[in-house]
């Protein structure tokens, strides 16, 4: 067996946790190989180090602080609001109308940009109404030749496929 495999089955070998054949298969490696026999040494050191410790019991301060710090509330807070990713493209569309608002408020010439704005609404709805009546007169035109397609196509008969020349 590889010392890899060894290195990270030791610590269930340790604590007893491997089956027989497993067990068996990092004896036999440890009986040949120092390096991993030497690390097998180290963790049960490791082990009986740490369980030479003494379980201690947290007190009464400790656990009331830990627990007034579980039932701590957030605060409402409008900015942390105002910072959730969702509500960004909102509040960006919101600015950038806020922008143009002001600019158009605050602008000192806004009589004559109003102006500028009442003409080229005239002119765009006058290239309407011109678009929309020649639209009419097409479809009208369309209308009359529709007719006469029509005809033209009843009165064609289809050829003879079956006749060879």
């Amino acid at each position: 067996m590889e010392c890899n495999r060894i290195e990270e089955l030791l610590p269930a070998y340790l604590d007893r946790e491997l089956d027989a054949a497993e067990s068996a298969q990092v004896e036999a490696h440890l009986r040949t190989c120092r390096a991993c026999a030497s690390l097998s040494a180290l963790l049960a050191e490791a082990d009986a180090a740490l369980a030479a410790f003494p379980d201690v019991e947290p007190g009464n301060e400790l656990k009331k602080r830990l627990a007034a710090i579980a039932e701590r509330k957030p605060r409402f807070s409008l900015l942390a609001v105002l910072r959730r990713p969702q509500l960004q493209p909102a509040l960006a569309a919101a600015s950038l109308l806020g922008i143009v608002a002001s600019l158009y408020l605050l602008n000192p010439n806004r009589r004559e940009f109003d102006k500028t704005i009442v003409r080229a609404f005239h002119r765009g709805v006058g290239k309407v109404e011109t678009l929309y009546s020649r639209a009419g007169s097409v479809t009208d035109t369309i209308g009359a030749y529709a007719e006469n397609f029509y005809a033209s196509l009843r009165m064609i008969t289809p050829p003879d496929r079956d006749k060879k020349l």
